[in-house]
């Protein structure tokens, strides 16, 4: 995972588990992968892994890199609020990588959203190609990567939620795995109950809500009084105390 990656993570575990904020998880609407350059271009539904593959022609072979599996993901963020103060996160658990070297990327594009798990490969291709052209083109600023081919891929995708939800009530992204050797990743599809999912988080520092400042407040008030319980001596313990000779 990218140094970025790691700490989005170790962020959303830290802020959850503070008990000062709640992580919203909301898990994939919809997912499939579909092959691109293949010449056998095909959508792969209701698969428990989604493959993420690029093959690379030998050295001596001319034959353009072809792409066996293009992970295509959709969340609903219905009655979901995010702002700028806000940090989303794209978690993915990869079951197994394959073939995959140093320089070997995996990177992330938002697409359109005129689709569902039912839709034809035409129908895909009108909301991916568009995006697509971008990460061949190696437009940065649109595309979130990750690397070093650990088991969890974050990815960092706050603006892509935020100029969704401008937009509508769904995101999509396109996974593509990039490098100069064949790569395979088989990420865990919603079908396996283990992803893709989204988490949501304020951002640390920022101030609580008025209900939860109102909230700490009467939770400080109550420790002080405890404590000043705790401090008061009962008068006539004291006085049988004070009558004891000393030792």
């Amino acid at each position: 995972m990218s140094r970025r990656g790691i700490i989005l993570m170790l962020l959303a575990m830290v802020l959850a588990g503070s008990g000062q904020c709640t992580a919203i998880e909301i898990a994939a609407s919809q997912d499939v992968y579909v092959s691109l350059g293949t010449g056998n271009e095909t959508v792969y539904r209701q698969s428990d892994t989604l493959l993420c593959a690029t093959t690379v022609p030998d050295a001596n072979n001319t034959t353009l890199n072809s792409y066996p599996g293009v992970p295509v993901i959709q969340f609903n963020l219905s009655g979901i609020n995010i702002t700028g103060d806000d940090v989303a996160i794209l978690v993915l658990k990869a079951a197994s990588v394959r073939q995959m070297d140093r320089s070997s990327i995996v990177a992330l594009v938002a697409i359109g959203s005129d689709w569902d798990e039912q839709s034809d490969l035409t129908t895909f291709l009108v909301n991916i190609l568009p995006a697509r052209n971008l990460i061949t083109k190696n437009d940065l600023t649109i595309i979130s990567t990750n690397s070093d081919g650990d088991s969890i891929y974050a990815f960092d995708v706050s603006q892509k939620l935020i100029q969704a939800k401008g937009k509508g009530d769904k995101v999509s992204f396109l996974l593509e795995a990039i490098g100069n050797n064949t790569t395979e990743i088989d990420f865990l599809s919603r079908e396996s109950g283990q992803g893709p999912y989204l988490i949501i988080l304020p951002y640390p520092g920022q101030p609580l809500s008025e209900q939860a400042d109102h909230a700490v407040q009467a939770d400080h008030a109550a420790q002080a009084d405890h404590a000043a319980q705790d401090d008061r001596v009962d008068p006539i313990l004291a006085s049988e105390a004070a009558a004891k000779p000393s030792v």
